[in-house]
């Protein structure tokens, strides 16, 4: 009886507890189990917040670094190559050889005393510098006294007064030799691209024992043999002797190393064969540093802007783990770059004092074990490792694309940057957490009472808004907060209808702009995200026109000019090409690129396409009218199958490409003014009417003609017997 009376104790004090007592209670305890959970919730969600941004962020540095550096160097190589592909520059470097052999047999009567001045220059800006850098320099691995003409062309070119140009910027020595009188029409177009791309220098190099026959910079390699000259060994004659070893490989990119000419600035070499129709006529060498990758890899140091979080950096390193780029620390405050860096053993002492001395870490600072461990282990995710100064960081790494190096991009950011404001959030969380839980109990005994009857207003205010297609309609006497809220979502509401439209007009821009540049099927595709779908044709008629003269006018013309008529030119064949039912996919040069059949079917494109190419004839002639050098065209047909499609070589862009384009393009290259040359399949197709007179059989690529024979004929076709009968 007893057991039960105190049992029921609780009950009966429960039951003299008011309705607006219990509501505050349970407001309470609800409000204190939910912002515990929010709380944990929140610091949860907020790590794995601040772990994905860290990884997007990241990831997005060291992908975009990576393409970018890669772009760089694409971009010097192409530099290289056209310069190797110059029919000028292969018969510059015969002149200029010959010329230099001139002046070993013939030096001047002053030389000896030049070469004493050209020495003390080099002490100065050479020796001193690398020796006091901790390099076991003498004179003789600069300059050999043997080599008269070398020694010659660098006190013409080299040894200058304080207010005189660089030798960089000097034409001509007016030394009377036949050297400086080639280089004064060698020197400015390289000097151009030089200092276009940023390059340290560039060289010419004759291939019989790999001789400097020129350089923009004109320092102590000038003249030298890389075979058994100073210079001998060092990263510039190991490109150059690959490329003289084998010239049908290609370009070669070397890493970056210490070149005595260039001081203390590691540079690399990028070689490519200058070739002479099949002979090896020599070797251009463009030579990079490694200060534009450090300003692309820094944003030029303008962090904030270029989107780097604090601490935040990406730098470079090669396979062997030392720096190809400054790190941020470095740039910012070297002193204390180098203490944390010796502490960390990616220096020694002797790094230290090079580093000093050399302004940059680049060959001698090495990036932590596990750090190059990951990178060669293509290992990309973002993982917490040691950074080169010894904090710990977030750290992801990607390789260069780039054939012929070892490269990695580095990207981290301090993991005591990302940490510290979690912790600042989690520590604010549980404060105002706990605040909140104070304010909840003592408001909460004064609301609940009122809370009923408000219970029933703000049902009707949420009934109301949720079948009410307007805005919100709040009662009157409502909370200032429910009247901000509502207007609040009011203006949501409309600002998503105004994006929403805006969305929608852009879109449709888009579309139409699609729709105007390219094909019909081809924009579809566009717009539905295929951006590479590559679609052949099995047969279109490809018609090829190199307009003659076009180049030798432009060269001796005034630029307005030119442009002027290249755009007449272009404009008159895009109209004469689209009445024909053609259309231009590319202008390589003087060879403007037509095709019919591709996108629309044309049963007879072949005829459309000789009579395109009569009236292009006649256009041509008649805009070339009064210029010093008339015009005339050379114009190749051939029919057969082409791939059609998106390409994204320098960018997305819309072409057509294949055997057929290559057989037109190689029928207009190798006729004379004024032929129209049409291929043995494209004759089939034409008219008997068409007067077409048999020039040659040339072999195909393996492409049997109409009849099955391995011969594809070639005609020639009078653009006077055209007009009428296609």
């Amino acid at each position: 009886m007893g057991d039960r009376t105190r049992s029921r104790k609780p009950l009966r004090w429960a039951r003299s507890v008011s309705v607006a007592t219990r509501l505050a209670i349970s407001i309470v305890v609800v409000s204190v189990i939910s912002l515990v959970v929010a709380t944990i919730v929140g610091v949860n969600t907020g790590q794995t917040l601040s772990d994905s941004i860290v990884d997007s962020r990241l990831d997005a540095l060291r992908a975009s670094a990576a393409t970018n550096v890669a772009a760089e160097m694409t971009t010097i190589e192409r530099a290289a190559e056209t310069l190797g592909a110059s029919p000028q520059v292969a018969r510059s470097i015969d002149e200029l050889a010959d010329a230099l052999a001139d002046l070993d047999a013939n030096p001047p009567s002053d030389l000896e005393s030049n070469v004493e001045d050209l020495v003390d220059q080099y002490d100065v800006e050479f020796i001193e510098p690398l020796q006091e850098a901790g390099f076991d320099v003498v004179r003789r691995d600069l300059i050999d006294t043997d080599d008269l003409a070398s020694l010659q062309l660098q006190t013409a070119y080299s040894l200058v007064d304080d207010d005189a140009d660089s030798a960089r910027d000097v034409d001509d020595a007016r030394d009377g030799s036949d050297w400086s009188e080639v280089h004064r029409r060698v020197h400015p177009p390289i000097r151009s691209v030089a200092d276009r791309l940023e390059l340290a220098d560039a060289f010419l190099v004759e291939p019989d024992d790999a001789t400097i026959v020129y350089s923009v910079e004109k320092g102590p390699d000038l003249g030298t043999s890389l075979d058994v000259g100073p210079f001998s060994g060092t990263v510039v004659a190991g490109a150059v002797a690959s490329v003289i070893s084998d010239p049908s490989a290609g370009t070669v990119i070397s890493d970056v190393s210490t070149y005595l000419p260039q001081g203390l600035l590691p540079v690399g070499a990028v070689a490519t064969p200058v070739m002479d129709g099949e002979e090896l006529a020599g070797v251009a060498v463009l030579v990079y540093s490694t200060e534009p990758i450090t300003d692309q890899l820094t944003a030029g140091g303008d962090w904030d802007a270029s989107g780097f979080p604090p601490t935040g950096e990406t730098f470079m390193m090669a396979g062997d783990g030392t720096m190809r780029s400054e790190p941020r620390s470095f740039l910012e405050d070297p002193r204390e770059h180098l203490t944390k860096a010796e502490q960390t053993g990616s220096i020694d002492e002797d790094g230290r004092v090079r580093i000093e001395r050399s302004g940059t870490t680049v060959l001698t600072e090495t990036a932590i074990g596990e750090t190059l461990n990951a990178a060669q282990d293509d290992d990309e995710s973002v993982e917490v490792r040691t950074s080169v100064i010894g904090d710990q960081a977030y750290s992801s790494t990607e390789p260069v694309p780039l054939d012929g190096v070892e490269w990695y991009v580095v990207s981290e950011v301090d993991e005591d940057v990302i940490r510290e404001p979690l912790e600042d959030f989690g520590k604010r969380l549980i404060i105002g957490a706990a605040i909140l839980v104070v304010v909840i109990a003592f408001a909460a005994v004064a609301w609940s009472a009122a809370m009923m009857s408000s219970i029933r207003e703000m049902s009707e205010r949420l009934r109301t808004w949720r079948t009410s297609t307007g805005p919100i309609d709040v009662p009157e006497r409502s909370p200032v907060e429910i009247e901000r809220l509502a207007a609040s979502f009011t203006e949501m509401v409309n600002s998503l209808e105004s994006q929403r439209a805006e969305l929608t007009a852009a879109r449709e821009r888009r579309t139409e702009l699609l729709q105007s540049m390219l094909p019909p099927q081809v924009a579809e595709r566009v717009m539905s995200g295929e951006l590479e779908t590559v679609e052949e044709v099995p047969k279109v008629t490809v018609v090829v026109i190199v307009v003659a003269g076009l180049g030798e006018l432009v060269r001796l013309g005034r630029d307005s000019a030119n442009r002027e008529l290249v755009d007449r030119l272009t404009a008159e064949l895009d109209e004469i090409g689209e009445r024909h039912g053609l259309e231009r996919i590319k202008i390589v040069g003087d060879a403007y690129f037509a095709v019919c059949g591709h996108n629309r079917p044309y049963i007879d494109h072949a005829p459309r396409a000789l009579s395109f190419a009569a009236d292009a004839q006649d256009a041509v002639r008649e805009q070339g009218t009064g210029t010093d050098h008339g015009l005339d065209v050379v114009i190749g047909i051939h029919t057969g199958p082409v791939n059609v499609g998106m390409t994204r070589e320098t960018g997305l862009v819309y072409d057509v490409w294949g055997p057929t384009v290559s057989r037109a393009h190689d029928l207009a290259r190798s006729g004379g003014r004024g032929q129209i040359l049409i291929s043995g399949r494209t004759h089939a197709l034409l008219p008997d009417s068409v007067v077409a007179e048999r020039v040659t059989e040339t072999e195909t690529d393996g492409e049997p003609g109409d009849d099955g024979d391995d011969t594809d004929l070639v005609f020639a076709v009078s653009a006077e017997t055209v007009g009428g009968t296609v």
